[in-house]
């Protein structure tokens, strides 16, 4: 009897045991259930998708852009434009801004039209895009501003043109350069080095519109070989000129042929006789004797030293009335040698 009592007792217990099991399982279940749902709602953010101007918010859980993007079905064209990159991390409350590239149409006179996409804000910026990517150069047409902005479906029209770049080589003279050389005789000269003549590249850039030229510009310049210049040593040393005399070879620094007579110092030359005031003394003061010579002062000055063809050393000493110009009377101690001497036309030489 106890025995089944026993039976009994642990047959509820374990009915329980079970229930409590059960009940407890739920009230784990549920809290995981719940938390997990907390937590998602934790992840969800808003983003405000803002293409070319016009917003438009979006909830989201994916934490990059590109993934949103792609869940989204938002796709972005070649020339689209989005800020932040692609791969930045949402984290709430973010606007993402896209701005849509523009269809255009290129109306190419002569040629015809052609598509275009491009996101440049301006004509002319779109009309450089163009270039770039065909390789060619395209002038606006009349009656439209390069600076209007750009819109969808614009029609631009353009005139093509063609640039040139023509090379040619032009001489570059040389220069002659003179160099003093004091030992080569004044008035001589000598080519030390020949000149050359040196060559430069000259690039001309033309411009044809419609195969007519428009412009032409130097756009570059080249040396290639440069200029040798052509080099003459001058003389500055004074020629040494030499007279051969009775007492050998002299130097002179200057030369005149000129008229000579000869006089005395007695009445027939001077008027004056031995014994009159100024008797014997020449206009310089000097002692009138072989050797002093009367000269023009305006040619060649008192005291100047000088070698006389036929003569001999002299000095100028003396002047005269009729002694005018390349003219010089030569002093002689007698008549008779005087009159021998005549008239006659000499070297005269300037001595150093």
């Amino acid at each position: 009897m106890i025995k089944q009592l026993c039976n009994n007792f642990f047959k509820l217990n374990r009915k329980k045991i079970f229930k409590l099991k059960v009940s407890i399982s739920l009230v784990l279940l549920l809290s995981i259930l719940s938390g997990t749902l907390t937590a998602y709602a934790e992840n969800i953010h808003t983003v405000n998708i803002k293409i070319d101007g016009n917003s438009k918010y979006y909830r989201t859980g994916d934490i990059i852009l590109s993934d949103f993007l792609e869940k989204n079905n938002i796709k972005l064209g070649e020339k689209d434009i989005i800020s932040p990159s692609l791969d930045f991390n949402i984290q709430g409350n973010d606007t993402i801004y896209i701005d849509r590239a523009e269809n255009i149409t290129f109306n190419i006179k002569g040629e015809g039209s052609k598509k275009f996409v491009s996101n440049a804000k301006d004509i002319q910026s779109a009309i450089v895009e163009f270039q770039k990517e065909t390789a060619r150069s395209f002038k606006l047409a009349e009656g439209q501003n390069p600076n209007n902005k750009l819109n969808n479906n614009m029609v631009i029209n353009l005139i093509p043109y063609t640039e040139k770049i023509n090379t040619s080589n032009q001489e570059i003279p040389f220069q002659t350069i003179y160099v003093e050389n004091a030992n080569l005789e004044l008035g001589k000269q000598i080519v030390k080095t020949e000149g050359i003549n040196g060559l430069k590249e000259i690039k001309i850039k033309e411009v044809y519109l419609e195969n007519n030229l428009v412009s032409s510009s130097q756009i570059s310049e080249k040396v290639i070989k440069q200029p040798i210049n052509k080099v003459i040593e001058k003389g500055t040393k004074k020629p040494v000129n030499i007279v051969k005399t009775n007492k050998g070879n002299q130097t002179y620094k200057n030369k005149f042929t000129m008229k000579s007579t000869a006089y005395t110092a007695g009445p027939e030359s001077t008027g004056k006789k031995p014994g009159d005031k100024g008797y014997g003394v020449t206009a310089s003061g000097m002692k009138a004797q072989r050797g002093v010579v009367a000269v023009d002062t305006r040619v060649i000055p008192f005291g100047t030293k000088l070698y006389i063809e036929g003569y001999g050393y002299a000095v100028a000493g003396d002047t005269g009335s009729a002694i005018k110009g390349n003219k010089v009377d030569v002093f002689m101690n007698t008549v008779s040698e005087a009159r021998n001497w005549g008239v006659r036309n000499v070297n005269v030489y300037v001595l150093e």
